[in-house]
């Protein structure tokens, strides 16, 4: 045998002693978040998990897949969802380009009813027609710009992408945090209120985009509504560490539900 069969030999050898190269190896699972306050995780008090949900949901698919995934959260504090759309979606996409498998969580739309339902106004908005009316009309806006985030995540990252929108909770239903109209109206912006102009919410609206583009619904109005006082921060905007946990639990639920 010449020397370079033995030297491909060697080299084959060699190749399989190191295992499969890095450049012939498949992309890691990709892991990308976009969102508001929740996915950035402000108010987490339980340091041990990680800051927010969204660790837990990445250890989870870590375990799913059998390997480390690839996290790129773009969550920011008070982002609205025309931000979510405008500044967010672009970095998301371009982080999600070659990753396979591929998931994503969005969340949204609290910070864009907060001026409304928490004015002072608001108090007597939930009997007034025209003020329904209004925050109706702002509804529909905010519904737009998440149907255009959604189908545009759809269309550029393909079918088997598992895509995970969480609807909101009403963090005024904490004993303490709003008087009972005040809350009271949150929860109508959220889930509307049969038989007025506002009979479809915030949560209607995420629900029929996600049912729109194969997406997963992580619902989270009924658990924090039954445990308002656990899973709440005392600051009455975001979830406490229990409730980043109860996040993360139902995410986890929804992508296996995908499987």
């Amino acid at each position: 045998m010449g020397r370079i069969g033995h030297i491909g030999i060697a080299s084959a050898l060699l190749a399989a002693s190191l295992g499969t190269p890095a450049w012939a190896q498949p992309p890691a699972p990709t892991y990308v978040v976009i969102g508001d306050s929740v996915e950035f995780g402000l108010d987490d008090d339980i340091a041990a998990d990680g800051f927010g949900y969204v660790p837990l949901v990445a250890a989870f698919l870590g375990t799913f897949f059998g390997q480390p995934v690839d996290v790129h959260n773009f969550g920011e504090p008070f982002a609205q969802t025309r931000q979510i759309w405008r500044e967010q979606l672009p970095e998301a996409l371009a982080a999600a380009a070659g990753g396979a498998p591929l998931v994503v969580s969005w969340g949204g739309g609290g910070n864009d009813l907060a001026e409304v339902v928490t004015g002072p106004q608001a108090a007597a908005c939930r009997q007034s027609r025209s003020c329904l009316g209004r925050l109706n009309g702002l509804l529909n806006e905010v519904e737009q710009t998440i149907d255009r985030t959604i189908r545009r995540l759809r269309a550029e990252l393909g079918p088997d992408t598992v895509i995970l929108m969480r609807t909101q909770y009403n963090a005024l239903l904490r004993p303490g945090c709003a008087p009972a109209e005040v809350a009271g109206l949150a929860s109508v912006a959220l889930e509307g209120q049969p038989a007025t102009v506002l009979d479809r919410g915030l949560n209607d609206r995420i629900r029929a985009v996600a049912e729109a583009y194969e997406a997963q619904v992580v619902d989270l109005f009924v658990p924090f509504a039954a445990a308002a006082n656990t899973l709440v921060s005392t600051d009455c905007v975001h979830p406490s560490g229990a409730g980043h946990q109860a996040v993360g639990a139902l995410s986890q639920a929804a992508f296996l539900a995908a499987q």
